[in-house]
Parts: structure tokens; sequence; C-alpha cells
């Protein structure tokens, strides 16, 4: 009887032991790490407030608007990044390449992130609203149903295709680094990332649901790609991607029946920087030609009533 009673008291320890880990696994998991940039406060950019859709949540985001643009880009980051810090690094480069062939751009900070409200991390699945709240602020500014574009970079590329399967006011997206199956990644780097077994993931990912309110594994990146066929959608990524391999890009491109770029990166959003001019070149053109309007907008420049800096 006491050989039973050591077990279960062992058993229910180890058990006991396992859910503290998951849990605090899942807590750090879903909490993003706040990076401020310093990028883009100059006078060519506003900095805008406007509510995540469907939502009270509060987006920080800066807005360079181009007079008489034909369109506008929303650059959307990944995790633990921020506005201006969309690509591993400053894109005010790729900024002005857009505003030199006539184009507005907005860079957010998602939930969580630079300046915007505090939030858990849920790897899209709310993530979306951001955008989509970007896009409402972008069509009360003026701005055509299907001359809004996104870029959106790793986490940011599958927020960006969430929101877009939703949203037939935005009329082009490129993804960078974006996954096809976020449990694909984890089972992958849980184990480099956390000096952890793989069993602990699944523990982990029921208190991130817990946390979240969100089953995270329910996104599913190439099913709304599938949704966006017959938009012009373009998927870049690095061939030597240690952390999302290069198999996710051509699943995303091929649900989408879209474009494809692979470049000669090594690292996770290593593209930008291993391309350089041709980045800006092709991303330029990209928008330029898809978002391009007969007649130009009727953008304002005034401040919406409902936007507090």
């Amino acid at each position: 009887m006491s050989s039973l009673l050591i077990v279960a008291s062992v058993g229910a320890l180890l058990a006991l032991l396992y859910t503290v880990i998951a849990v605090v696994v899942a807590h750090l998991f879903t909490t993003p790490r706040r990076v401020r940039s310093p990028a883009h406060h100059g006078t060519a950019y506003e900095r805008v407030q406007f509510c995540a859709r469907g939502e009270s949540l509060q987006l920080i985001a800066s807005y360079r608007c181009v007079r008489d643009a034909t369109g506008v880009v929303i650059l959307v980051h990944g995790r633990d990044a921020c506005r201006g810090d969309e690509l591993r690094g400053t894109t005010e480069s790729l900024v002005e390449s857009l505003a030199l062939r006539g184009l507005s751009v907005l860079m957010l900070d998602l939930r969580g992130h630079g300046e915007s409200d505090h939030a858990r991390l849920t790897f899209g699945r709310r993530e979306r609203h951001d955008i989509l709240g970007a896009v409402d602020f972008l069509l009360h500014r003026g701005y055509s149903a299907g001359r809004i574009g996104i870029l959106g970079a790793s986490m940011g590329g599958v927020s960006a295709i969430a929101a877009a399967a939703e949203e037939p006011a935005i009329g082009a997206l490129i993804t960078d680094s974006a996954y096809a199956s976020l449990h694909e990644v984890l089972a992958a780097q849980f184990t480099r990332l956390t000096k952890l077994p793989l069993f602990v993931l699944a523990g982990a990912l029921v208190a991130a649901r817990a946390l979240t309110g969100e089953h995270l594994l329910r996104h599913a990146p190439g099913v709304n790609m599938k949704r966006l066929r017959g938009r012009p959608t373009l998927v870049i990524h690095a061939e030597h991607d240690p952390f999302v391999p290069v198999h996710h890009a051509r699943i995303l491109a091929h649900a989408g029946d879209g474009e494809m770029w692979i470049t000669s990166g090594t690292g996770h959003l290593s593209s930008f920087f291993a391309t350089g001019p041709e980045y800006l070149a092709l991303v330029g053109a990209f928008f330029a030609h898809h978002l391009a309007a007969e007649a130009h907008h009727n953008v304002s420049t005034a401040r919406p009533l409902a936007e507090v800096a």
C-alpha cells in the first residue's frame, strides 16, 4: 500500500512539474518582447493611432503620406520587432522607394509590440484584427478599396494572409519568410529554443490556449492563401532560412497560385539585405503595378476625429 502511495505521489509531483513548466513556456511563448525603433519619426511621418477592428485595443503607427498617391502599402513586422524594423533592420530605404513610385506607406506596431497596447501573442489569430484596423484607418483617409497593399514579414506575413482573406479591400499582398504551418516550425525549433524535450510542447500549447483564449494551431495560412486566388500575391523567402525552411514558401505560393521569389539569403528574414536594390525594385514594381489607379484618390491629410496623437 505504501509503495502505491509513493508511486502515486511521485506521479502527482511529476504531473505538477510538467504543468508548471508548460505554463511558464506558454507564458514566455505568448509574451512579445518590446522593441522600439528610433526610425521613421521625422517630419515626413505622421504618428497616428487607431483601434484594432472590432476591439478597443489601441495601435500606434507611422504614416508616410504621398500627395496624389496611387495606393498605399502597410508594412507588418513579425514577432519581437516593431514598425520601421519589419525586415530585421531599418526599412526606411524601402519606404522611400515606395514613395518615389507614388505609394504612401503605413507602418504599425502590432499588439504587444512597440508603442501599441499590451496583449498576448496569438501568431496571427488576433493580430489580423490589427491589420484590419489599419485598413479601416486608410479607407477613412480616402484610399479606395483594392488600392491597399500589404508586405508582411514572418508572423506578420501570416497575419497579413489572414487579414487579406477576410478583407477584399486589400488589393495586393507580399509575404517575406512566412510559415505555412506553425506546428511544424514549433516542433522543429522547440527543443533548440527551450532546451526542453519535445513532449513539453503539447502541454505548452494547451496552456497557451488558456492564456490567450485562442487555439494557436487552428491558424491555417495555406487555406487562407487559397482564398486569395485571383488577387496578386508574391511570396518571398530566403533559400537557406534555418528557422522557416523554404518549402513553406512553396506551399504558400502554390496555395495562392501567385508569384514566388526565392533569394540567396542565408538567415530568417535575410532577403532584404541579401539582395538590396533588387528587393526594392521588385517590391516597388509589384505594388506600383497592382495598386495603380487610373485616377488619383482623394487622399486626405487631415487627422480623423477617431485618432489621438
